[in-house]
């Protein structure tokens, strides 16, 4: 019961905020011209990039989805794609640590826990990754790919 009174307090509250504005959003005046004029970009198109989600699990996965992103900023900050850093741990074998670029692996590396590397091994995979992000745009812009869809090669 007082659960359902408090939800009427907060639902009565609220349409008494929305009648305070002079306007409904929908309605909203634009500001200037300029924005009246501007063309509407596609949902799908990427409006920032640079970044790197880290979808790590343990310590090591994040240390090293931490010094990459350091070494990608200092090293290459006009980097403008986007990366997820992966890992699955092993405790037989260390973790699997796998970097993907627009859904394709470009970097897999094994992190033995017991070395203390991770910093090092992170900043040669900034490098190698760059190259390699490089390296199939540049395959993509030279591909005779005119009677395929993209993700049929």
């Amino acid at each position: 019961m007082k659960t359902l009174i408090a939800l009427a307090i907060v639902l009565s509250a609220t349409s008494q905020a929305w009648a305070a504005y002079p306007w409904s959003p929908q309605e909203r005046p634009a500001d200037d011209a300029a924005e009246q004029d501007a063309p509407l970009e596609s949902a799908t198109e990427a409006d920032i990039s640079g970044f790197i989600i880290d979808n790590t699990i343990t310590r090591a996965g994040h240390d090293f989805a931490r010094y990459l992103a350091d070494a990608r900023r200092l090293n290459f900050p006009d980097a403008a794609y986007n990366l997820t850093v992966r890992e699955r741990p092993s405790a037989r074998w260390g973790n699997l640590v796998w970097v993907e670029n627009e859904g394709k692996t470009v970097y897999r590396q094994f992190l033995q826990l017991r070395a203390g590397n991770v910093q090092e091994v992170a900043e040669q995979a900034a490098a190698f990754i760059h190259e390699e992000v490089q390296r199939v745009k540049l395959r993509a812009l030279l591909a005779d790919d005119f009677d395929l869809a993209k993700d049929e090669f």
